[in-house]
């Protein structure tokens, strides 16, 4: 039988692998002590594992590693090739999740974003900017979107510095990368927030490291910035002077929902699968119960201006009052910020035909 280690925040891990000899762990306890002792096959993971030379030196017998997030940063895909494991990832499971965040985050900060009409610039076109597009285009916003990987197109249709310059709100969609032609690791730095426009709005889901903090919070006073973060610069610890300072502030948690939870196992598990050679037997749909939330409705609220629509589907403001309740004198820790994520309670996703 198989042996795999799981981080155990993974949803339905147990459903999903219920055919090998499962072992689950907090993702930040998966280490190299772990591997000498149980010699599994496969880990599976989250974001808060980091696999590289430094924290694995010997994966023994591991073949496989799967990780049930869009972000791949944490893992050396060049270390892992180089040890001939076989590397998945589930990427566009919360894209829907993202985007509708983002969705909901603006209306709470800008009620009437709706009847003023806003220009919505996406850094970042990947599969949760693309998908943010296309509500944004439902919405009939004007979109600004940059995205020096892709060719131009309809939203990918301007430079950065003229995004930064002509959006009213700048929603981040980048890979953290410290590489290449186009590094996003301090993207956001003094020199990009002098380009934004005075009283924008800048929400970041993507990752911390792609803004750097002293800059920010100089920007917050320099240019009137309202801000909403769910991802933040020294992660999972916050610094207070940061937290202080912005509009929203959420634990990590703006791709979970039950159907981006589910979609990312279901992701390695058929990965998995089809790597040892098992068949397929979990479906995601069995997991799923019935959703009675629409785009529709959710736009026909929004087009009426009744926000409380909204609010009752996900009330960000609850997740932002969690994250604060947490926070001491020096800011929240790792530990309290780890609980909140690991208790969250999943939303739903609105159904969206794409």
């Amino acid at each position: 039988m198989l042996t795999v280690i799981a981080d155990e925040n993974i949803a339905h891990v147990h459903d999903y692998f219920n055919h090998v000899r499962l072992i689950t762990l907090k993702g930040r306890d998966i280490n190299q002590s772990v591997i000498d002792q149980y010699t599994p096959d496969a880990l599976l993971i989250r974001s808060v594992t980091p696999v590289n030379e430094q924290t694995f030196h010997d994966l023994k017998n591991v073949k496989f590693i799967g990780s049930a997030t869009i972000g791949t940063d944490h893992v050396d895909e060049a270390f892992l090739a180089k040890n001939d494991i076989c590397f998945a990832n589930a990427k566009g499971c919360s894209k829907h999740s993202v985007a509708q965040y983002v969705i909901t985050a603006i209306f709470h900060v800008c009620p009437n974003a709706l009847s003023n009409g806003v220009t919505l610039g996406i850094i970042g076109l990947g599969n949760i900017g693309s998908t943010l597009a296309k509500y944004a285009k439902d919405l009939n916003w004007d979109i600004l979107g940059h995205d020096p990987y892709l060719p131009p197109s309809s939203i990918n249709n301007t430079t950065f510095d003229d995004l930064l310059d002509g959006s009213d709100i700048i929603s981040i969609h980048t890979p953290l990368t410290h590489t290449g032609n186009y590094p996003t690791h301090q993207l956001f730095n003094q020199s990009a927030f002098g380009k934004i426009k005075h009283n924008a709005l800048l929400i970041n889901t993507a990752r911390g490291e792609i803004i750097y903090q002293d800059d920010l919070l100089q920007a917050i006073d320099d240019k009137n910035l309202q801000v909403i973060l769910d991802v933040f610069p020294h992660e999972p610890n916050i610094d207070k002077a940061l937290l202080d300072r912005l509009a929203i502030a959420t634990p990590h948690i703006a791709g979970y929902t039950l159907e981006g939870k589910l979609r990312g196992t279901d992701m390695i598990y058929q990965n998995f699968c089809r790597y040892f050679g098992l068949p397929i037997t979990q479906k995601l749909d069995d997991l799923l119960p019935p959703n009675p939330h629409t785009w529709h409705n959710i736009k026909t609220a929004l087009q009426n201006q009744d926000t409380p629509t909204l609010q009752s589907h996900y009330d960000i403001q609850k997740d932002d009052d969690s994250l604060r309740q947490v926070c001491h004198a020096d800011g929240v820790m790792g530990n309290d910020f780890d609980e909140l994520r690991k208790n969250y309670h999943l939303k739903r996703e609105w159904l969206f035909n794409d």
